[in-house]
């Protein structure tokens, strides 16, 4: 499993859904290595959790980011390159976590090797994953002939997803749809100890604090419901925006609103007590945050990005407004903050339902592996 970035470095959807990707496998009687980049000096180099190994490579920048930052994709490059030949005889399947630069040498040397490889994108739309290698000033049409032309297959988990794969040129047997699994709490677990609304009405929103989330746009909307409002947000995560949203939050003067708190392992407690998941993203892939809310029953107020309309039905298991329609999404805030109790306690009995009938991890992780047996025989 190739991992672009992964625990405790990062704590962002994918990595999170990797971990669960693996311990579901893991309780299928899988061994997987987890291969990732290291880029902090203290970060253990090998650990195990389970059947599950994790070894990371030195580099000193994300491998796939490209541009200044090349000198860190071709080292990793090559660490990859050596790791997967040296240990050819240790694997069956190369499962790479999307698409973008540091999947290059995963897909060339899976094809060397002959090896099942099989890429997971993790953006459609203008952000999509191949498009975005496709773009890169440096190699980027050399590159995409890498990740477009040798894996042996792509798992798309939206409808958007397959939809840019065929307009990349992929023929639809080479792509394997499947959603993003999560594991489904207890009922003692989701259990609330408080009346939806009271004192105040919760939304969280849980991932990277970076530009394409425009959660300058979500704090914004949350200013324009006024100081009286009975509406509370907090943002829980780190990222490359962190200090410009604290400004904005002082400079709106919401501090009595507006909570930023850092990065959790465990988003349960935060998500128990939660009446709502909230996000402004201009682009997702099959939000793992909106999933992990739902399995939790707590409904999502979500823009309408890739993946979206593919779990969520409006007014039945969440609300949904476009994205970048900043009228709408405060609309939709003020729609959340008037439910009765009982219009709430209905949207979060459908939100759980969805999560447990459709995503848990457990068959996620089946249909892996049915996907894996497959590309093996032939």
């Amino acid at each position: 499993m190739i991992v672009p970035t992964y625990l405790p470095e990062s704590f962002g959807g994918a990595e999170q859904q990797c971990r669960k990707l693996c311990s579901a496998l893991d309780g299928l009687g899988l061994d997987v290595t987890i291969v990732a980049p290291r880029l902090q000096a203290d970060t253990v180099r090998q650990e195990t959790h389970g059947r599950t190994r994790i070894q990371r490579l030195r580099v000193r920048r994300a491998p796939n980011l490209g541009g200044r930052h090349m000198a860190s994709f071709l080292i990793w490059s090559a660490k990859l390159a050596w790791w997967l030949t040296t240990r050819r005889q240790q694997y069956d399947v190369i499962h790479v976590i999307h698409g973008r630069l540091h999947a290059v040498p995963a897909a060339i040397a899976g094809y060397a090797l002959e090896k099942p490889t099989l890429i997971k994108l993790g953006r459609g739309g203008s952000h999509f994953d191949l498009r975005v290698v496709k773009e890169k000033r440096l190699g980027g049409r050399l590159f995409w002939r890498a990740v477009n032309k040798l894996p042996t297959g792509f798992i798309a988990n939206s409808k958007e997803i397959v939809d840019d794969l065929r307009a990349d040129g992929i023929q639809d047997v080479r792509i394997h749809r499947l959603p993003n699994g999560v594991e489904l709490p207890s009922a003692a677990m989701r259990r609330r100890d408080r009346v939806f609304g009271e004192p105040h009405v919760q939304f969280l929103y849980i991932g990277r604090l970076d530009r394409e989330k425009a959660l300058d746009r979500m704090i914004e909307g949350f200013a324009t419901l006024g100081p009286d409002t009975r509406a509370r947000l907090q943002l829980v995560g780190d990222g490359a925006c962190r200090e410009q949203l604290r400004a904005q939050v002082d400079r709106l003067n919401l501090n009595a609103i507006v909570e930023i708190l850092p990065p959790v392992a465990d988003v349960g407690p935060l998500l128990h007590q939660a009446d709502f998941h909230v996000s402004t993203s201009i682009s997702e892939g099959m939000s793992n945050a909106l999933l992990e809310s739902m399995s939790w029953g707590t409904p999502p107020v979500v823009s309408r990005v890739s993946g979206v309309d593919d779990i969520v039905r409006q007014d039945t298991s969440g609300l949904v407004f476009q994205p970048g329609d900043d009228e709408a999404f405060v609309t939709t805030l003020r729609r959340a903050i008037s439910m009765t109790p009982d219009q709430w306690q209905a949207m979060s009995n459908a939100a759980f339902d969805t999560a447990r009938e459709r995503f848990s991890i457990e068959g996620v992780a089946v249909r892996h592996v049915a996907i894996y047996r497959s590309l093996m025989r032939t």
